[in-house]
């Protein structure tokens, strides 16, 4: 059995803080990892954005749990799970992810975790530094090939560390590693992983 690590957001969901953005008419927060690749600078810029717009955790998680995970993306899990074990490696945070985590099949998520008081979210704790790449690293000190899937940069520290990968990435993200195979649909990514 193989090990599908894949990232969640833009690969089998949406970006969840670009719904929220949306949602709550917050435009600080349509930025992701594509615009500003340095976590912790991107994070920055999301905790001022809700500082600013003094919304209860209670309301974003209310929000977040209607959001769907992208279509045929529960499908394309189970499909390949004869091959290989699927695991979400994620840089959002359990409190924001699990609600779409669950919709995928409960699938493990090994991401962060928000701080929260009084209702509010004030804060994040990485679960570690470059915990992305720990996690394959992880799996293979167990004597697993472990395979990536992911759609932006924070996505490349697992996927160099991997025994494959795959993208499904926009046009500048694929131009800067054409070295990666990729991908715009399930099913064309489904036939090729069965048959690595």
């Amino acid at each position: 059995m193989k090990i599908l690590c894949t990232d969640l957001e833009g690969t089998l969901a949406p970006e969840i803080w670009q719904e929220i953005g949306k949602f709550f008419n917050i435009n600080d927060l349509d930025l992701t990892t594509r615009d500003i690749p340095d976590f912790d600078e991107l994070m920055s810029r999301r905790m001022e954005a809700l500082r600013k717009n003094n919304i209860s955790y209670t309301k974003i998680l209310e929000f977040v749990k209607t959001i769907e995970p992208f279509n045929g993306a529960k499908e394309f899990l189970s499909s390949v799970s004869n091959k290989y074990q699927p695991v979400i490696v994620s840089d959002t945070f359990y409190e924001l992810g699990l609600p779409v985590v669950h919709k995928l099949g409960n699938l493990p998520l090994l991401c962060h975790r928000l701080v929260i008081e009084n209702d509010f979210i004030v804060g994040y704790q990485k679960r570690q530094e470059e915990p992305k790449k720990a996690v394959v690293k992880g799996f293979q000190s167990m004597n697993f090939e472990c395979f990536c899937m992911g759609d932006s940069y924070n996505d490349i520290q697992m996927i160099d560390q991997s025994n494959g990968a795959f993208i499904f990435a926009p046009d500048e993200v694929k131009a800067t590693r054409p070295d990666i195979i990729s991908f715009d649909n399930y099913e064309s990514l489904k036939q090729h992983m069965i048959n690595e």
